[in-house]
């Protein structure tokens, strides 16, 4: 005589997925920079401003080359944060929504 197998019963239980906290960025707020081009025919009196206000003597350049790399520098850095947030976004809504669609898609029997 063959031996009917015993019936299994399964029970489910939703598993509690731990909340996304992700901190805010701060606000950077940047300090003013005071540029001072500085040419053939006005280096003398820019060095003579300095040495009044007794700040050091000084000076950085750039070529207008370089100058038109900082820039871009620049603007590579703000997109590069503005792609960081975006995915830091998409994190969050993921787990937002995948949680929402958990909830619907299963019932706690009590």
């Amino acid at each position: 005589m063959k031996r009917l197998p015993e019936t299994v019963e399964i029970k489910t239980k939703p598993v509690e997925r731990p909340e996304l906290v992700l901190p805010e960025a701060d606000q950077i707020d940047q300090r003013d920079i005071t540029w001072v081009a500085i040419t053939p025919n006005n280096h003398e009196e820019v060095f003579d401003d300095l040495k009044k206000t007794g700040d050091d003597l000084v000076l950085f350049g750039l070529t207008g080359d370089d100058y038109g790399k900082l820039g871009l520098n620049i603007s590579d850095i703000r997109m590069y944060i503005g792609q960081q947030q975006a995915i830091i976004q998409a994190y969050k809504n993921y787990y937002i929504e995948s949680e929402k669609t958990m909830d619907k898609a299963v019932t706690i029997e009590e």
